[in-house]
C-alpha cells in the first residue's frame, strides 16, 4: 500500500512539508528536470518574461462614468428644450405673418374709406354750389319782383308757388344737411376706430422694438459663446500635441530602457535558479532516505506475511513494483551525479558572468534614477494637462448657462408672440367693425346724394318758372305802359328771409370748412399711419433676420459644442489608456531592480536550502505584492482625477 501512494505522489511535488516520511519520497521526480542548461534557460527565461510583463486594465471609475452620464443627460435635455423653442419661434413667425396680412388687409379697407370720404366730400362741395347759385338765383328774382309794382294776381300765385318751391328746397336742403351729420358722426366714429387701431399698433412697434434688442443681445451673446469655445478647442489641440509629443518622447525611451533591463533580469534569473550547490546534498539525503524506508518495508512484508496469508500475492507483487521503482531512483541518481558535475563547470563561467552582470546592474540602476526624473516631468504635465480639462469643463458649464438664458429668452419670444397675435386680431375686430360702419355710411351718403339730385331737379323746375314768370311781367310791363305795376312785400318778410339766407350761407360755409378740416386731419392721419406701418414692416424684417441668425448661431454652438464634449471624451480616454500602460511599464521597471541582485539575495537569504522545485513558487508571491501597489497607484489617480491632487509613486518623495 505505501508504495501506491510513492506513484500517485509525483502529480503533486509541492505537498512535502507536512507529510510522512513516504510522502517525502514521493517528491523525487523520476524524470531529469532539465536535459541542458540552455533549456532551462529558455523555460525559465520565459516564466520570468511573462511575470515581468503584466497585463493589467485600469478600471474606469464609477465617479468619472456618472458624471459623463450626468453630462450626457443634461446634453439631451438641453436639445429637447431647444427643439421645443425652434418650434415656438415658427409659430411665432406663422402668427406673425398672420397678423402682417391682416394689417395690409386693414390699410386696404382705410385706403377704400379714403377714397368713398373723397367722393363723399365732392358730392357735398358739389351740393353746396348748388344752393349757393340757387339762393343768388333767388336773390335776384326778389330784386327784380321789388322793382316791379304791378299787383296781378296771377304774378302773386306764381310768386307764392316759386316761395312754396323755394321753401320745400331748403327743407330738403335741411334733412341732407341732417343726414350729412350722421354721417360725420358715423365717420367720426371710424376715426375713432382708426385711432385705437394706430395706437395698438404702436404697441405693436414698442414690442418689436423691444424683440430687436433682446434679438440683438442673444446675438452677442451667441458671439461670446463661439468665441469660448474657439478658445476651448485651441487649448485642446495644444493639449493634445503637447501629450502626443511626451508619449512619444516617453515611449521611445521606456522601450529601449525596457529592453535593456529585461534582458538583465532574464539572465539573473536563469543564473538564481541555475546556481545549487546545496542540489547534490538534499539528493544524497533523499537517497539515503529511500533505502531506510525500503528496508522499513521489507520489515513490513514479513510481519505481514506471518500476519495475513491471503496477503502475500499482494505483497510480492508490491515489493516488485518497490525493486522497479529502486532501480529507477538509482538510474536517476546517476543522472543526477552527472549533472552536478555539470552544474559544478557551468558555476565557475556564472561567476564570471556575475561580475559582468553587477556592472550591468549599476548602469541599469543609473538608468532607473533617471526614469524616475523623467516620470516626475511627466507627472507635472499630467497636472498641466488635468488644468485644462477643468478650463475645458468650466468653458462646457458656461455653454450650459448661456443654453439656459437662450431658453429663457426664447420663451419670453413667444409670450411676446402671443400678445402681439391677440393685438391682431382685436385690430381684424375694429377693423371689420369700421368696414360695416363705412358700408352704412355709403349708404347714407347714396340716398343723401339722391335727395340732393332731388333738390337740384326742384331747383331747376323752379329757376325755369321763375324766368317764365319774368318773361310775363315784362311783357305786362309792356302792355300796361299808363302805370307801374308794383309788388308790396313787408319788411319783417323781406328781414326774416334775408336773415335765414344769411344764417343757412354762414352754417353752409362753417361746415364746409369744418368737414374740409376734419378731411385734413384724417389725411394727414392717415398718412403718418402708414408711415408708422412702413416703419413696423421694416422693423419686423429686420427681427426675423436678426431671430434667423440667432437660430443659427445656437445650432452652430450646439455642433460646436458637441464636438467639444466629444473631442474631451476621446482625450480622457486616450489619457486614461495612456497612464494605465505608463503606470504597468513604470512599475514592471522599478519592481525589477527592487527585487534584487543575486548578490542582494544571497544577503536577504543567506541559510536557503530549497530545492528546484520550490522556485516557480516565487511568481505567485510576486504578483501578489505587484497587486496592492496597482490598486494604490490607480486609487490615487482617481482622486488626481477628482480633486487633481498630485500622486506619488510607491518609494517615490514628494518634489
Amino acid at each position: 500500500m505505501g508504495v501506491k501512494t510513492h506513484q500517485n505522489s509525483t502529480e503533486s511535488p509541492r505537498n512535502n512539508s507536512t507529510d510522512s516520511p513516504r510522502r517525502e519520497m514521493g517528491e523525487i521526480d523520476t524524470r531529469a528536470p532539465f536535459q541542458s542548461v540552455k533549456a532551462a534557460r529558455s523555460l525559465f527565461g520565459e516564466g520570468a518574461s511573462v511575470t515581468d510583463s503584466p497585463t493589467l486594465k485600469r478600471p474606469k471609475t464609477p465617479a468619472s462614468n456618472e458624471k459623463v452620464f450626468v453630462k450626457e443627460t443634461e446634453l439631451h435635455l438641453a436639445l429637447k428644450v431647444l427643439n421645443k423653442f425652434k418650434e415656438q419661434l415658427k409659430n411665432a413667425e406663422i402668427t406673425r405673418t398672420q397678423a402682417l396680412s391682416e394689417l395690409e388687409k386693414a390699410k386696404r379697407t382705410v385706403e377704400e374709406l379714403t377714397q368713398k370720404l373723397k367722393t363723399v366730400t365732392e358730392s357735398k362741395e358739389s351740393a353746396l354750389k348748388a344752393t349757393e347759385a340757387a339762393k343768388n338765383e333767388a336773390k335776384l328774382l326778389e330784386d327784380r319782383s321789388s322793382a316791379d309794382e304791378k299787383d296781378d294776381a296771377a304774378w302773386k300765385q306764381e310768386l307764392d308757388n316759386v316761395r312754396e318751391q323755394y321753401a320745400a328746397a331748403i327743407s330738403e336742403l335741411d334733412v341732407a344737411k341732417q343726414e350729412l351729420r350722421k354721417i360725420r358722426q358715423d365717420f367720426d366714429a371710424s376715426i375713432s376706430a382708426k385711432v385705437s387701431a394706430y395706437k395698438q399698433t404702436e404697441g405693436a412697434e414698442l414690442a418689436a422694438a423691444a424683440n430687436m434688442d433682446k434679438a440683438s443681445e442673444l446675438s452677442k451673446e451667441i458671439a461670446l459663446v463661439q468665441d469660448s469655445l474657439a478658445h476651448v478647442k485651441l487649448a485642446c489641440v495644444q493639449a493634445q500635441e503637447e501629450q502626443a509629443r511626451i508619449v512619444t518622447e516617453k515611449d521611445a525611451q521606456k522601450k529601449s530602457s525596457i529592453l535593456a533591463l529585461e534582458e538583465i533580469h532574464k539572465k539573473l534569473d536563469t543564473l538564481k535558479k541555475e546556481f545549487d550547490p546545496e542540489m547534490a546534498r538534499s539528493l544524497e539525503e533523499k537517497l539515503a532516505e529511500t533505502t531506510t524506508e525500503v528496508g522499513v518495508v521489507e520489515l513490513e512484508l514479513q510481519k505481514l506475511k506471518l500476519a495475513d496469508l491471503e496477503s502475500v500475492n499482494t505483497v510480492t507483487s508490491e515489493l516488485d513494483d518497490a525493486k522497479g521503482t529502486l532501480q529507477k531512483v538509482v538510474e536517476e541518481e546517476s543522472t543526477l551525479r552527472n549533472l552536478v558535475d555539470s552544474l559544478k563547470q557551468e558555476i565557475e563561467s556564472v561567476k564570471k558572468e556575475h561580475s559582468e552582470m553587477k556592472e550591468k546592474e549599476a548602469e541599469a540602476e543609473s538608468v532607473a534614477g533617471n526614469l524616475h526624473v523623467r516620470l516626475r516631468k511627466t507627472k507635472s504635465e499630467l497636472e498641466l494637462a488635468m488644468a485644462a480639462e477643468a478650463k475645458a469643463r468650466g468653458s462646457s458649464e458656461e455653454l450650459m448657462t448661456t443654453l439656459q438664458q437662450l431658453s429663457v429668452e426664447c420663451q419670453n419670444a413667444k409670450k411676446e408672440a402671443e400678445k402681439l397675435k391677440k393685438e391682431a386680431e382685436e385690430l381684424k375686430r375694429e377693423a371689420e367693425a369700421a368696414r360695416v360702419a363705412l358700408t352704412e355710411t355709403e349708404k347714407k351718403l347714396e340716398v343723401a346724394l339722391r335727395e340732393a339730385e332731388g333738390a337740384k331737379a326742384s331747383e331747376a323746375i323752379a329757376l325755369d318758372q321763375i324766368k317764365i314768370l319774368s318773361e310775363k311781367t315784362n311783357a305786362f310791363r309792356a302792355s300796361t305802359s299808363e302805370y307801374a305795376a308794383q309788388i308790396t312785400i313787408s319788411k319783417d318778410e323781406h328781414e326774416t328771409l334775408s336773415k335765414k339766407v344769411d344764417e343757412s350761407n354762414s352754417l353752409a360755409e362753417m361746415k364746409v370748412a369744418a368737414a374740409l378740416a376734419q378731411v385734413e386731419a384724417v389725411r394727414a392721419s392717415e398718412n403718418e399711419a402708414l408711415k408708422r406701418l412702413e416703419v413696423l414692416e421694416k422693423e419686423i424684417e429686420e427681427a426675423e433676420a436678426a431671430t434667423t441668425e440667432a437660430l443659427k448661431r445656437a445650432e452652430m454652438a450646439e455642433a460646436a459644442k458637441r464636438a467639444v464634449e466629444g473631442e474631451l471624451r476621446r482625450w480622457r480616454e486616450k489619457e486614461q489608456k495612456k497612464a494605465t500602460d505608463a503606470a504597468t511599464r513604470i512599475l514592471a521597471e522599478t519592481d525589477k531592480p527592487v527585487e534584487g541582485t543575486p548578490v542582494q539575495a544571497e544577503k536577504r537569504n543567506p541559510a536557503s536550502t530549497h530545492a528546484g522545485s520550490h522556485k516557480p513558487e516565487k511568481t505567485p508571491s510576486s504578483k501578489k505584492s505587484l497587486l496592492p501597489t496597482l490598486s494604490g497607484i490607480f486609487q490615487r489617480r482617481k482622486s488626481q482625477l477628482d480633486g487633481s491632487s498630485p500622486s506619488y509613486l510607491p518609494g517615490e518623495k514628494p518634489v
